[in-house]
């Protein structure tokens, strides 16, 4: 069985200019490409689903 931690696919968000920066093969950046914050603080977020898969409970 093979392990991996649950942040290690999730993107990071640069509090600077908001893009979204992958993590590749569970190596964190940490400058950001666009604008060259630092991302060594930043944790990466859950991924969100999409506005038309909303959860219908009732």
């Amino acid at each position: 069985m093979c392990f991996r931690p649950a942040s290690a696919s999730r993107p990071i968000e640069c509090p600077n200019c908001g893009m979204k920066v992958p993590v590749v093969g569970g190596v964190k950046q940490k400058k950001c490409p666009k604008c060259k914050a630092d991302l060594t603080q930043v944790e990466a977020k859950p991924e969100e689903k999409p506005e038309g898969e909303a959860d219908t409970e009732k």
